[in-house]
């Protein structure tokens, strides 16, 4: 199934189009839009892009495919009894340009994988017979595309292709005259250990080196590690450094993880393992990784001020994007050691930090009603089911991508600032400078909130953005943006 906005042309012309890709996470999950076709007539996409529309059947496993617009083409069956209009014609800029749209009764298109016997499968257009779908089955995989402002021209002149997605239990797409490139994913490596049951993940098979955490639990998923990994990527590429992003899972019960992440240090001690770098995560102690610490490249600065020189860049990053913390009102999240010291760094900084009752409301915090929010005790802390209570004008991470793709579209409409978690934590990094950079926490990250906080796209879109151009210097971006 394709979703997206038509607003201006009978038929799209996506062949001029050029110069940037989008991920299925800051397409689907960024906007999640269906098909308003706002205009006098539901479109022949046949017609309009001149290619086959055929059924997928199968597609291997952590593989993508990569398709130009000029051939995007639509993976589901297409209505064949398009609504007709009377003296349909162009209404550029509808919505967007002040100019009336003309719906004609069509509200939305729906285009569904099959129907039984003659029963269209078919809903939304009032007055035009509508009758519920019959046994539909759900499309095994959705491309969201959004086109906003209408033009009889050229959509973007920055736009060259899309990087969709696909998921396990398909093929690509391939028409008569056009077909996907699918390949595997050529950065993310997945090592499985031997002596234990754990895993690390390296974002860049072509990095010099790849720095990361560990974490222990029963169970760690494989995606959050790989999520994690991607964000540490995207930390030292915005930061122009060639690092790759690393992290690692040792899963064991209570009772046998002792064993369990002493085997871990004792194979990542291996020479097979000399560029990988991991500091302390959940559920493990900097001393059960000590014997690592003789080859990390890192110095004892950052070890042993790394938690109030993440802390300082945070409230930097907090005092950039709000143009001066005298007056402000803050919340602040706190579940660490480091995010602990932010209270006092903030009130130094001439703030108010509010600290709402959380006896009765585990999310007070996040609900307060103040000016700035620093949170970031996990992925997706902030998602779509209460973003809307989320009453800060800026949101300062303090961890992981707290903020979810669908979280972060709610805001960008209800002009809420998100700025980017890999900046924000940044400020770790200044007891390890390199090519004469800041050796200052607070001018580290204040410096670089400043580079991307007016970016046409928001600051975490723009720092992935600066991270992207970095990456393709001298690696193959990875696929799929740190984005929960």
């Amino acid at each position: 199934m394709l979703s997206g906005y038509v607003t201006g042309q009978r038929c799209l012309d996506f062949g001029p189009c050029r110069s940037a890709s989008f991920e299925i996470s800051d397409i689907g999950e960024l906007f999640g839009l269906e098909v308003f076709v706002d205009r006098k007539e539901v479109l022949d996409l046949g017609k309009c892009f001149g290619r086959d529309v055929i059924d997928i059947d199968r597609i291997p496993p952590t593989r993508f495919a990569v398709v130009h617009t000029k051939d995007l083409g639509v993976a589901a069956s297409v209505i064949g009894h398009p609504h007709h209009a009377d003296w349909a014609d162009m209404n550029p800029t509808s919505r967007k340009g002040g100019v009336l749209g003309e719906h004609e009764d069509i509200e939305r298109v729906a285009v569904l994988r099959e129907r039984v016997g003659d029963e269209a499968v078919l809903g939304g257009v009032g007055g035009g017979g509508e009758e519920a779908a019959i046994e539909a089955d759900s499309a095994r995989f959705v491309i969201n595309l959004i086109l906003i402002t209408a033009a009889p021209g050229d959509f973007d002149d920055d736009i060259d292709g899309f990087h969709i997605a696909i998921l396990p239990g398909s093929m690509p797409v391939r028409g008569r005259t056009c077909s996907a490139t699918v390949r595997d994913s050529p950065t993310v490596t997945m090592r499985k250990l031997t002596s234990t049951d754990g895993f690390v993940i390296i974002d860049l098979d072509d990095a010099p080196m790849a720095v990361g955490i560990v974490r222990s639990a029963p169970k760690v998923l494989v995606d959050g590690v790989t999520w994690l990994a991607r964000s540490e990527t995207y930390r030292y590429a915005f930061l122009g450094r060639k690092v790759s992003g690393a992290s690692a899972a040792v899963n064991a019960p209570v009772d046998a993880k002792a064993e369990a992440i002493s085997s871990f240090a004792t194979e990542l001690a291996e020479d097979s393992f000399a560029t990988v770098h991991l500091s302390a995560g959940r559920g493990i102690s900097a001393d059960d990784l000590a014997g690592l610490r003789s080859r990390d490249p890192r110095p004892e600065a950052w070890w042993s001020d790394r938690d109030a020189l993440t802390a300082a860049g945070i409230v930097a990053a907090a005092d950039q994007a709000s143009g001066g913390l005298s007056g402000r009102t803050v919340a602040i999240e706190t579940f660490d050691s480091m995010t602990s010291s932010l209270v006092d760094l903030f009130r130094t900084a001439g703030a108010t930090v509010v600290e709402p009752d959380v006896s009765e409301d585990a999310n007070a915090v996040l609900h307060a009603d103040v000016e700035i929010l620093v949170a970031g005790s996990k992925v997706g802390l902030i998602g779509h089911a209460n973003a809307d209570k989320v009453k800060a004008r800026l949101i300062v991470p303090s961890g992981s991508m707290p903020v979810s793709a669908k979280a972060l579209a709610a805001f960008g409409r209800s002009g809420v600032v998100v700025l980017p978690d890999f900046v924000t934590t940044s400020g770790h990094l200044a007891a390890w400078p390199v090519d004469g950079s800041s050796t200052d926490a607070a001018a580290l990250v204040g410096d670089a909130i400043a580079q991307i906080i007016d970016a046409p796209n928001g600051p975490l879109l723009g720092a992935c953005e600066v991270a992207e151009a970095f990456l393709e210097s001298w690696a193959t971006v990875p696929f799929g943006r740190p984005i929960a």
